[in-house]
């Protein structure tokens, strides 16, 4: 695959490690999707603007430690000015660069730092190292996320490679999380983009540590097109599950970082009346503060799992519904009883937790992850800017 990266110490992390990178790759068809929430930040409202008119991108710059986000039009300039030093130095326009920030609101870039920093990363350009380039883009991530599979098609072989950063402000639509997923397959634009959208559904947008959703959201999926392997209607699907591997793994690492957690959580909700209904069900599990503490205290307290659906009022009939926590039926129409002594040790014992619920309602199916929410968290966050 051929992309060449380069990473700098610019001295925007107070940690004064890694904090640009800069990823070169032959103009690239790609897909994304960004944060809804209102508040985006400068370099994602840039980016919706690259992705609403260039048909290829050539480069990626990344800064860590600051998310350049509510920083109005001085943060926009910004923003432009990161991809115009990057277009300088290889020669391209600047609409061939997306630029994407992370780290602490409210707070203008040091361009002078960040200037010197991406001048510094290209003059030192190298192989895709997936390691350090996940740690380039890391704020207060505990471990460094990076991911990479093979397929196979008519005997020939492609590579799919993911970085990822993210722990705390995760929540649909996406988390405070950027994504960057590569391949060497050669696709056109409009497959690629229904690709990544469908993707980021069952992954980016199914996961969630606090409920809080960032400014700063963005999944990327590259197709650089140097192999021999061409994906069209006959092995899409194929396909798309190689990129779902990459990113379902790349979420699951977010939500085990979550700050402070213990525990990853998978909610399997079955038999609903639709996905969009399942996939609500298992948002309302996962968001329920009540839940999640109560799996950081290692307590089967399943009141708090069905009274968190029950919020949604959308007319379940609980006298139907089963519930288990690992192969615990906990509840089944009515409390059940069950060996609560082994329940609590299954949670104790357990680094990854399963939540199956039943609807009983149609054949609809989603899969949600969260984590607990402990001490650690609450100590992180309310000292993020001191």
């Amino acid at each position: 695959m051929n992309i060449k990266m380069g990473v700098a110490k610019a001295g925007i992390k107070p940690s004064g490690d890694y904090d640009i990178l800069v990823l070169k790759f032959p103009p690239s068809v790609y897909g994304a999707v960004f944060t809804q929430n209102s508040l985006a930040a400068a370099p994602v409202i840039y980016d919706r603007l690259v992705f609403n008119i260039q048909e290829k991108i050539s480069a990626i710059v990344v800064n860590s430690g600051n998310a350049n986000a509510a920083t109005g039009d001085e943060g926009f300039r910004n923003a432009q000015r990161m991809a115009e030093v990057v277009a300088e130095e290889f020669g391209i326009e600047r609409e061939e660069v997306m630029v994407f920030s992370t780290g602490i609101i409210g707070v203008q870039l040091p361009m002078d730092k960040v200037e010197a920093g991406i001048r510094r990363a290209i003059s030192e350009m190298g192989e895709f190292d997936l390691e350090l380039a996940s740690r380039a883009i890391s704020t207060t991530d505990a471990f460094y996320k990076y991911y990479q599979t093979i397929g196979i098609v008519d005997g020939k072989t492609f590579q799919v490679k993911g970085i990822a950063k993210g722990a705390g402000m995760i929540h649909p639509n996406m988390a405070t999380m950027l994504a960057y997923i590569f391949t060497d397959v050669k696709i056109d634009k409009p497959l690629l983009e229904k690709t990544t959208k469908l993707v980021a559904d069952r992954t980016f947008n199914s996961i969630s540590v606090d409920g809080c959703e960032s400014t700063n959201d963005s999944f990327i999926v590259v197709a650089t097109g140097d192999s021999d392997v061409v994906i069209d209607n006959t092995n899409r699907v194929y396909f798309a599950k190689k990129v779902y591997e990459i990113a379902l793994e790349l979420a699951k690492m977010i939500v085990k970082d979550g700050e402070g957690a213990t525990k990853l959580i998978e909610i399997n909700v079955y038999d609903a009346q639709s996905k969009e209904e399942a996939k609500a069900v298992g948002e309302a599990i996962a968001r329920s503060n009540l839940f999640k503490t109560a799996m950081f205290g290692n307590d089967p307290n399943w009141g708090r799992i069905l009274s968190s659906v029950g919020q949604l009022h959308i007319g379940i009939d609980f006298s139907k519904v089963k519930l288990y926590i690992g192969d615990f039926l906990i509840y089944s129409g009515a409390p059940v009883d069950y060996d609560r002594k082994k329940a609590i040790e299954y949670l104790k014992n357990s680094h990854e937790v399963r939540i199956d619920l039943y609807l009983s309602r149609g054949e609809s199916q989603w899969t949600f992850y969260t984590c607990d929410l402990g001490y650690k968290y609450v100590e992180i966050n309310a000292k993020y800017t001191t």
